[in-house]
């Protein structure tokens, strides 16, 4: 009763017997569950926050949140492996915000998109970066029993397609703006929902409440399954660079190893799902 209150709308039908949950508490149910799950990855990767704060041997990394899921793990073990051990320190942020990390020196290496539409506020002068990859961001609905998207760009405006949405100031909600007032063709959308986190937008497209852009690293799995299919042709898509930025000024003795290796290694990036940076040039 008391989430219910805290909620303002009723999670539980107790007017049934046995009680089920109201389409709200199905909604809210499969929501908490990714939070729960992203929660859980977060303190893995950010846990021993205190024991790592002042170390010259750990490398700080800021990483936006979606990339800190799809890209990071994998990224890291492959640098691991031609490298050797690193110690990192990671906070997943939006990137206005590690934009504000870095220019604060609150951490070494920034891991964030771009787009040339949408540019980061960076002087390269003064923030170096090294493309690491390629990454597509495409509109996608849950299937129906006929393989087909339940909502399917552009809509008609007698029925306008629900749009999971990124909140205000994310970057890939920016990214999802642009791309709809570059549009070529009429669409009808109406916005029911918002969240700043992209497992959290996935959930909800998986669960058939509407259509949503994702990155295509963040649901390579639910495309090859079958429980998402595209929502729309490659003119709803883009692409986006994946960035590692730094600060001119020189960093820790691992971070400084550490970018001067990648650069070692980097190649001009493919469009892949997920970019293989240790590739010998």
């Amino acid at each position: 009763m008391a989430l219910e209150t805290w909620m303002g709308t009723k999670l539980v039908d107790r007017s049934v017997n046995p009680i089920t949950l109201t389409p709200a508490g199905r909604m809210f149910r499969s929501l908490a569950a990714d939070i729960l799950r992203s929660m859980h990855a977060a303190r893995n990767l950010v846990g021993g926050y205190e024991q790592f704060a002042e170390n010259d041997h750990v490398v700080h990394f800021a990483v936006a949140h979606t990339l800190v899921f799809t890209l990071f793990p994998d990224w890291l073990k492959r640098l691991t492996s031609e490298f050797g051990h690193i110690m990192a320190r990671v906070q997943a942020v939006n990137v206005p915000e590690g934009v504000q990390h870095l220019v604060a020196g609150d951490c070494d290496l920034l891991i964030g998109y771009h787009h040339p539409q949408l540019p980061i506020a960076l002087d390269p002068n003064h923030f170096p970066f090294l493309t690491l990859g390629v990454e597509r961001i495409v509109p996608v609905s849950a299937a129906g029993s006929d393989g087909k998207p339940l909502f399917e760009l552009p809509g008609k405006s007698s029925r306008p397609l629900p749009l999971l949405a990124y909140s205000s100031g994310a970057f890939l909600g920016n990214v999802v703006e642009m791309l709809l007032m570059n549009a070529t063709e009429p669409y009808s959308l109406f916005r029911c929902f918002e969240t700043h986190m992209s497992e959290a937008l996935k959930g909800m497209v998986v669960a058939g409440h509407g259509i949503g852009w994702l990155p295509e690293s963040c649901i390579t799995k639910e495309l090859s399954e079958g429980n998402l299919v595209r929502a729309g042709s490659d003119i709803w898509a883009t692409e986006l660079e994946i960035r590692l930025y730094r600060p001119v000024k020189e960093r820790g003795q691992a971070a400084e190893q550490l970018w001067a290796f990648i650069s070692s290694q980097l190649i001009e990036p493919r469009v892949d799902q997920l970019p293989d940076i240790l590739t010998a040039a």
